[in-house]
């Protein structure tokens, strides 16, 4: 006969089991806590872990002020994306956003914005549509809804339209609103990044910008095409370039009176034919990427198409980001050791996620 069962094992083994299986119903209980959309008193809904505190990430004091920064932007990434589901449009977390979600599962500890990106077809849907899509408080601008100060007369100048001043153009070329791009804002906030505007709405936003064909191109005409390109580029955000080329008697591949044409439209007017230009030539290229990197800052950085044939979510705080499946290529190819941190400053002058663009204007001393 065999031995009798041990009542104290079993009592043992028992109680083992149930210490495991509590252990695994805490662990559950403490992630659907964290995974809970929970409301702040104005009714915001939270996306970021314990809002209220500060904290040390890498070695960075994260604020409580900076967290409540970051949620607003979480905020405005979903509804970017619930206006892309509905439409059935791609887009990638990419740059300082992608490097987050691939290293800190959120935020790198001292960003303060964020960056996506959307292939040339589904950025020209989606601009077409967002600001009719887009709910309140939330508003959509496109980089070129906006007027110049030095633009030349035209009836067709829309006086609605924001004026940005030759000042502010010539002291800050590269900033928005002078390149491809269509930014979400809350309009219940400001965030100050170039202090000499007061004209420009600056509120907390998502950018999300285009990716275009870039070289190398095969094709002849599709080269022709990207030189062309280039120039009405040029000519769309610093015209008073080309008009220096031209009075040089350079020569250049459009002719003068093309070229004179062009920069008489209004700056609205020139941008939309740009981004018309730019959707006519978009192909399958081997490489694509921000057209602003190859006509004005020149670094001429791009990404392989092919990667972003497939998409991979990874966390980002309380919510998932889309990023193209080869993402640790990219990263590498744009940035090296992407995996090391190495701290970068601040974008934003000052901010305020409870207090609005309007609010904060009106405390500016008029000189």
């Amino acid at each position: 006969m065999g031995k009798a069962p041990n009542k104290s094992n079993e009592m043992a083994e028992q109680n083992k089991l149930l210490r495991e299986q509590n252990d695994l119903l805490r662990e559950q209980n403490e992630l659907i806590k964290k995974n809970t959309v929970t409301k702040l008193e104005d009714g915001r809904e939270i996306f970021i872990d314990n809002i209220d505190r500060d904290e040390i990430r890498n070695g960075f004091l994260v604020t409580s002020q900076r967290k409540k920064l970051w949620n607003v932007q979480i905020a405005l990434i979903k509804e970017f994306d619930r206006i892309c589901k509905k439409h059935n449009l791609r887009w990638f977390a990419i740059g300082g956003t992608l490097i987050g979600a691939a290293r800190h599962k959120g935020f790198i500890p001292w960003d303060d914005d964020v960056d996506v990106a959307m292939l040339r077809p589904d950025y020209d849907k989606f601009r077409k549509i967002v600001a009719s899509e887009v709910r309140s408080p939330y508003v959509a601008n496109s980089w070129y809804d906006f007027r110049l100060e030095d633009d030349a007369p035209s009836n067709q100048a829309d006086s609605s339209l924001t004026m940005l001043t030759t000042e502010q153009h010539k002291k800050y070329p590269l900033h928005y609103p002078f390149f491809p791009i269509v930014k979400i804002r809350d309009s219940r906030t400001f965030y100050i990044e170039i202090p000499d505007s007061k004209t420009m709405r600056q509120n907390v936003f998502l950018d999300i910008f285009p990716m275009d064909s870039l070289p190398p191109f095969e094709d002849e005409r599709r080269k022709m095409n990207f030189e062309i390109m280039r120039l009405l580029y040029i000519a769309t955000t610093h015209p008073e370039s080309i008009r220096a080329l031209m009075k040089e008697n350079k020569k250049l591949i459009l002719d003068y009176d093309t070229l004179n044409k062009f920069i008489a439209m209004p700056y609205k007017q020139r941008g939309m034919q740009l981004e018309k230009f730019l959707g006519q030539n978009f192909f399958e290229s081997e490489r694509v990427g921000d057209v602003r990197n190859w006509c004005i800052i020149r670094t001429q950085k791009s990404y392989r198409m092919k990667d972003f044939a497939d998409v991979v979510y990874l966390p980002f705080e309380k919510i998932q980001v889309p990023a193209p499946a080869n993402y640790d290529s990219i990263l590498t190819d744009f940035y090296g050791d992407w995996r090391t941190p190495v701290f970068t400053h601040s974008h934003v002058v000052s901010y305020s996620v409870d207090i609005s663009w309007d609010e904060y204007i009106r405390t500016i001393p008029k000189k």
